[in-house]
């Protein structure tokens, strides 16, 4: 264990990465936006962009990875916003990975491709990254190790997706309603 408060802020902060719901995208290339910090992008920048399913999108940009997305990402779409800012967090190959429902404006097949592309976000690593997703869409959590749900700031139950859905309360309530 590190008492983080002895940790050098710029140290820690190497160690996080972040994809907010809503990103802040600077007006250069796809490229730029992913590999912003890094000092060394290279590869680290296209695999990212592939783990984050941007690949599909590169054949229709009109310079791929290359393509200018303006001012606050204008030229993307939500979801392309989202997954540019999840491509961010995954190039930085961080030990912790912040997710803030970055998966709301994606289509079903593009979450699954998302939360498949997660569960593997550490292979070949030494230490696995811990992934915590910020979501309200059941789907994007039913995978993982440990679901907190909170309502209204609090924590009314903790479980696996299996262990929620057993029991009454407001995560099986959500489930059944986004089910059907």
């Amino acid at each position: 264990e590190t008492d983080l408060s002895t940790m050098d802020r710029q140290s820690w902060r190497r160690r996080i990465g972040m994809a907010p719901q809503r990103p802040f995208l600077f007006s250069e290339t796809i490229a730029y936006n992913i590999g912003l910090g890094l000092t060394e992008p290279g590869d680290l920048v296209r695999q990212a962009a592939s783990r984050a399913a941007l690949d599909p999108d590169f054949d229709i940009l009109p310079d791929g990875i290359d393509t200018v997305v303006g001012q606050r990402g204008i030229m993307l779409s939500g979801g392309q916003r989202q997954r540019v800012a999840l491509a961010r967090a995954l190039a930085r190959n961080a030990d912790l990975v912040l997710l803030d429902d970055v998966l709301s404006a994606v289509d079903h097949g593009t979450e699954r491709t998302l939360v498949e592309s997660l569960q593997t976000a550490g292979r070949g690593r030494t230490v696995q990254p811990t992934v915590i997703i910020v979501s309200n869409r059941v789907s994007a959590l039913r995978h993982a190790d440990s679901i907190v749900v909170l309502d209204n700031g609090s924590v009314v139950d903790q479980g696996t997706h299996e262990e929620l859905c057993q029991r009454d309360g407001f995560y099986r309530d959500i489930y059944q309603v986004q089910r059907s």
